[in-house]
């Protein structure tokens, strides 16, 4: 009888047990994320620049505060693992403007539909493709880069249980590891000259992530992050290829960057390939 028990046990056993830590879960979600294949992602962002005091007001028009630049940023697509991503994206600049875009993203490289061309012949049209220059302009929401940074995350806090579309999930606070995320932006930053202001930065800074876990099948179905850090306006041209406009001085700029990104759908049929007349 004690025999059979044990067997019983040991064949009905789920991966994770009761007694297993935040860590242990997320680290066997992360494992169960790569097994997939595909799944639908939607995301929300909201990225907020509070500039320096001469730095030029935004147009009136856009209907902003003084000194204050916000972008809201929403997109819907699906993606394939381990390096595709597709997105239908909509940008937000104040209440009073928007645009639309298309994003495919493949072993990263990213492609934005940009126009149309014409068949004069026979009046058909098919999209036109370019790889911008600055993909992190457009805002988009790298799901993989999203999942790997939970690999730099320190000691999850345990939230409670909740639900997602039905779904049981288990609900987790953590910190960013700063030192991870030195190394990692350090070394991405072209100009070496700037990694004191960006290390100061980050030290500084707050780097706040939840995550939402499935408590049956493992897979993650949502991560939300906040990150809040001031920045000297060099380093942000610098990270945005872009030049401080005339009569602005070197100054500082505080960042407010949120995301909410969900993943849904798990193993549906996506299909993301290169797309064709890149210009």
């Amino acid at each position: 009888m004690g025999l059979l028990m044990a067997l019983c046990l040991g064949a009905c056993a789920s991966p994770l047990r009761a007694a297993d830590s935040p860590g242990q879960v997320l680290s066997v979600a992360l494992q169960a994320m790569l097994a997939l294949k595909t799944a639908h992602a939607d995301y929300a962002r909201a990225l907020t620049y509070h500039l320096p005091v001469d730095y030029p007001w935004p147009p009136a028009t856009l209907g902003m505060p003084p000194h204050t630049y916000k972008l809201d940023a929403s997109g819907k697509g699906e993606m394939a693992f381990p390096d595709r991503f597709h997105y239908m994206i909509t940008v937000r600049l104040g209440p009073n403007f928007h645009t639309e875009m298309e994003l495919i993203s493949v072993q990263g490289i990213t492609y934005e539909q940009d126009g149309v061309h014409v068949d004069l012949g026979s009046g058909n049209t098919t999209p036109t493709w370019s790889k911008p220059k600055n993909p992190q302009n457009l805002l988009p929401v790298d799901p993989f880069k999203t999942l790997r940074s939970l690999r730099g995350t320190l000691s999850p806090q345990d939230l409670g249980d909740t639900t997602i579309a039905g779904v049981r999930v288990h609900h987790y606070a953590m910190e960013m590891d700063q030192a991870k995320l030195i190394a990692e932006e350090t070394s991405a930053l072209a100009d070496p000259s700037l990694r004191s202001a960006l290390q100061d930065a980050i030290r500084k800074g707050t780097f706040h992530v939840e995550v939402w876990i499935g408590v049956d099948d493992h897979l993650i179905r949502r991560i939300s992050t906040a990150e809040a850090r001031k920045e000297t306006m060099a380093l942000l041209g610098a990270v945005t290829n872009s030049a401080l406009p005339a009569g602005a001085s070197e100054g500082i700029i505080d960042i407010g960057d949120q995301i909410v990104l969900n993943l849904h759908e798990f193993n549906s049929p996506v299909t993301i390939t290169t797309p064709p007349n890149v210009r």
